[in-house]
C-alpha cells in the first residue's frame, strides 16, 4: 500500500516520519496506540514539545514548525 505524502516547500512529508531542522532540532509525526503523536526533540534528544491530537492536528502543529 503506498503511503499518503503532502509536498511543503519542495520536501516531501509522510503521514509518519521525521523531519531535522536547521537548527538540529528534530520533528516527528507518529500514529502511536491509534493516537496521533507530534514530538519536537532538541538537538541533544531530549523532548521539547509533544502533542497528541488528531491527524489534523497534529498534522497542522508540525507544517508549523517546520515552515
Amino acid at each position: 500500500m503506498a503511503r499518503q505524502q503532502r509536498v511543503i516547500d519542495h520536501r516531501v512529508i509522510s503521514r509518519t516520519g521525521h523531519h531535522r531542522l536547521p537548527d538540529g532540532s528534530l520533528l516527528r509525526v507518529d500514529s502511536e496506540l491509534g493516537r496521533w503523536v507530534g514530538t519536537l526533540y532538541t538537538p541533544e534528544m531530549k523532548v521539547k514539545i509533544r502533542i497528541v491530537g488528531s491527524d489534523a492536528e497534529v498534522h497542522a502543529w508540525a507544517d508549523k514548525i517546520a515552515a
